[in-house]
């Protein structure tokens, strides 16, 4: 981890700067996601996804359950660094050519891979009776999510969450480079999920090459059902284990095309569950 935070640093240090980039670049992002409704509000208003208000106490509660989470990630992202510094523990590496640059470029989507595959499982887990009230329903108090959504978890759901970090430098080789760019991935599908309006194309999900991406509709459509489209990057395993909500197309569909977009200027729910 020397090329990202000086090697003489305790681990006090780590801790704070590591929380200080995580908090920052959430913020840039949550803030990117807020400026792109902003700077289109014509499109934005035609590709809401949900008629349900979206409050102020609503938006402090996931920013309180957010800064919660970015602590919890800290601690483990800082963990993990340190144990791999000073103990050589995980297969993080620092040499780009180390593993060759094949590797180097294909361990992104691998870890992508790898994560979404975790998390598909461990929120379905999350979704069993007796886990469910304890630990998630602090996520799904968020009908209509915002983007400040993306990490209000409830403390034990972002251990959960933090754990697949662990897994991908646990399973394989990555580079520190490639970490941080795994890391600003997550953060901006995450944001991007909880956005509340869907800012793809018409067709995207029906699409034989990009159908398989997450979409804020798919994700919106899960904050509504409480079940289905568990997926966090992808709809591969919730189509492959029959978790897709049936009528996700139809949804995404009506949300992007005209008879839909007019339904929602006309005050219509469009949000099927």
């Amino acid at each position: 981890m020397s090329q990202i935070l000086p090697e003489h640093l305790s681990l006090w240090a780590y801790g704070l700067i590591v929380g200080a980039i995580i908090l920052i670049r959430y913020a840039l992002f949550a803030g990117i996601g807020f400026g792109v409704l902003r700077l289109f509000p014509k499109r934005a208003a035609r590709r809401r996804i949900s008629p349900v208000p979206v409050t102020r106490k609503q938006m402090w509660r996931e920013a309180g359950y957010s800064v919660l989470t970015v602590a919890v990630f800290a601690a483990v992202f800082t963990a993990v660094f340190y144990a791999a510094r000073d103990w050589g523990w995980f297969y993080i590496y620092r040499d780009a050519s180390a593993y060759g640059w094949v590797w180097y470029a294909l361990s992104l989507p691998a870890a992508v891979l790898i994560h979404d595959f975790y998390f598909y499982w461990a929120h379905r887990l999350m979704h069993l009776p007796g886990i469910y009230d304890r630990v998630h329903k602090v996520h799904h108090l968020s009908v209509n999510p915002t983007p400040l959504a993306a990490f209000a978890f409830h403390p034990v759901e972002a251990v959960i969450e933090s754990l697949s970090f662990v897994i991908v430098v646990s399973a394989m080789p990555i580079h520190t480079s490639m970490l941080m760019h795994f890391a600003a991935y997550m953060m901006a599908t995450n944001v991007m999920g909880h956005l509340g309006y869907e800012m793809f194309p018409r067709g995207f999900a029906r699409s034989k090459w990009l159908g398989w991406l997450m979409t804020a509709t798919c994700h919106n459509q899960h904050h509504r059902t409480y079940r289905y489209n568990y997926g966090l990057y992808t709809v591969i395993w919730d189509r492959l284990f029959g978790t897709i909500h049936p009528q996700y197309e139809a949804l995404y569909d009506r949300i992007t095309e005209d008879a839909g977009e007019a339904a929602e200027e006309s005050g219509t729910p469009v949000l099927t569950q």
